[in-house]
């Protein structure tokens, strides 16, 4: 109990101290608003990449798991083709090639965050649902059950405590990822921090930008472990 009280009173502490002395001195009220706003791009982002990208993981892991040779090789070569270009790539082909005509590059990077999530989710899921015995799909189909009916009420029940920890964790990390997209012109915390260091002349708003960083994702993990403990509950 101790160890947890100094792990907060020190993560208190060091977001005092380096937020007070990071936090960039003669801002406007505009330029507080752009902050504000600049970080719910962030957020805007994360949440709608990540809902696109467990919607389209979900449904390549268990179209993966019907077998069907061909349909297979074409996940795998995507998933492969997702994780293995860089991510800042995925975002120009999205907003500069196919959806050069869309006037907001927001919703483009929206859709290549999600995408390159979907792969990652995907695997996620596939290697939740292999966790579980095997046995268990093979019970549930000598007792009548179809496939479906199997994966639904007996086999993606038990898969569900290794594939959610594994979903927060993708979500810290897609939360993180979403700063590059300053790079196709669109104004989220990191590109609002650099905007500001070149106006100010001064490293503040960087610093100050990691911290909000740094804050957001010891918060999204408490929440993370707070779904890990709730679902080992009763184990």
């Amino acid at each position: 109990m101790k160890e947890k009280y100094f792990k907060i009173l020190f993560f208190v502490l060091i977001v005092f101290v380096v937020g007070y002395y990071s936090y960039p001195e003669g801002l406007s009220n505009s330029q507080k608003m752009a902050y504000v706003t600049s970080y719910l791009t962030t957020l805007q982002l994360t949440f709608g990449g990540i809902f696109i990208g467990i919607i389209a993981g979900f449904m390549l892991a268990f179209l993966k798991f019907l077998e069907i040779k061909p349909l297979n090789f074409l996940i795998d070569e995507y998933i492969d083709v997702i994780r293995g270009t860089p991510i800042l790539i995925q975002l120009m082909v999205f907003t500069f090639i196919v959806f050069a005509t869309w006037s907001n590059s927001l919703y483009a990077a929206i859709i290549a965050l999600g995408l390159n999530s979907s792969a990652y989710v995907a695997e996620i899921v596939r290697s939740g649902i292999n966790s579980v015995d095997k046995g268990q799909m093979e019970a549930s189909r000598a007792m009548g059950l179809s496939y479906t009916q199997s994966m639904k009420e007996v086999v993606f029940p038990q898969a569900i405590k290794n594939i959610l920890p594994a979903l927060a964790n993708e979500f810290i990390s897609l939360f993180k990822e979403t700063s590059v997209v300053g790079m196709i012109g669109i104004l989220d915390l990191t590109m609002q921090s650099q905007s500001l260091q070149s106006t100010l002349f001064t490293a503040q708003p960087i610093l100050f930008a990691a911290v909000i960083y740094y804050v957001s994702v010891k918060f999204f993990s408490y929440l993370a472990k707070l779904l890990e403990i709730r679902l080992n509950k009763h184990d």
